[in-house]
Order: C-alpha cells, then structure tokens, then sequence
C-alpha cells in the first residue's frame, strides 16, 4: 500500500473504532486519563500504522492491546509519581532548606543537557526499559545504555558538588548569603 492508501485505511479504521477504544478505556480509569490514552493509543496506530493487521476486527484487537499496555503504563507512571510525591514529602520535613530554594536534583539536572536529561527521565522518573527508550528516541538499545551511562557520569559531579557546597550553621549554602 502507499501512504496515501494506509493513511485512509487509518482514518476509517479510527473512526470504526473509537467509539470502542474509548468505552475500553473509561471502564478501566478516569475520563481525563482514558482520553489521554485513546490519543497514545491513535498515535501508535500511526506510527505503527503498516503493522496494522489488514482484517478491522484483528485491527481492533491489536488497538485493544495497545490501549491495555498505554493503560498499564499511565498507572505505573501514576504509581512512580506518587511514590516520588512521597519520598520528596519525607525529605523535605529532613532536608535543610536552602535560599535558593531549588532541589539539589533539580539544580544537578538542570547543569545538563536536554538530551541528558530526556533519557535520564525516561529511565528513572517513566521507568521505560531500554527498549522502549530506543524505540521513543528512534535509536537502538545500546545507544540507550550508553547515553544512560553517560548522562550519569554528567550527573554525578553535579550532585557531589551541591552535597559538598558550604553551609552554614542552620544548614543554609553559606555562599548564600553572601
């Protein structure tokens, strides 16, 4: 098929099932979340759009599937969210406070690239394996682990220096107030 022939078998195959994708994936989570997974769910049918099984009822089943794993998904980047919301609720009743009023995570983070930083979070804060890193960056798993290793090196010093900066004694940076 041409691109223009698969892009209108995309299109009357997303009229056919939205409705059913939709209804999927309200009886499984929140309005807001179930919209924002019947849009994930569209745009992998794009991307994937010559993967597409050439039978609709197959079609539909594989949308199916891939709204089951966008679901499973957005729970556990809710899971990962919270739990984050948590730890950094507990350590903000123990860390000092500092002037500048910037997390040292975020303050390490921000001295490096977006690229850096893109995979960083992709690893740790969406929890994607390396795969699933190389196929949202379009590059193959062991670019993935190499840029991970990488941008953890980066990282590194950043974190050390902010937990070795002076402070004084109500553990404020000293050069803070300067």
């Amino acid at each position: 098929m041409d691109s223009d022939e698969l892009a209108d078998r995309f299109d009357r195959l997303a009229r056919s099932t939205l409705r059913r994708v939709t209804a999927y994936c309200l009886r499984r989570t929140d309005e807001s979340a179930a919209h924002d997974a019947v849009s994930e769910v569209y745009a992998v049918a794009w991307r994937r759009r010559r993967q597409l099984p050439d039978d609709d009822h197959q079609a539909l089943l594989w949308l199916l599937g891939v709204a089951r794993n966008v679901l499973a998904n957005q729970a556990r980047s809710q899971r990962r969210w919270l739990r984050l919301l948590r730890r950094a609720a507990e350590r903000a009743v123990a860390a000092p406070v500092f002037d500048t009023g910037v997390a040292d995570l975020d303050a390490a983070l921000a001295e490096l690239s977006e690229g850096d930083r893109e995979v960083l979070r992709l690893a740790y804060w969406d929890d994607l394996s390396h795969d699933d890193i190389a196929d949202h960056l379009g590059i193959t798993p062991g670019a993935v682990a190499t840029r991970l290793h990488r941008a953890r090196q980066r990282l590194r010093p950043h974190l050390t220096a902010l937990d070795h900066a002076p402070h004084d004694s109500e553990g404020k940076l000293a050069h803070a107030r300067r």
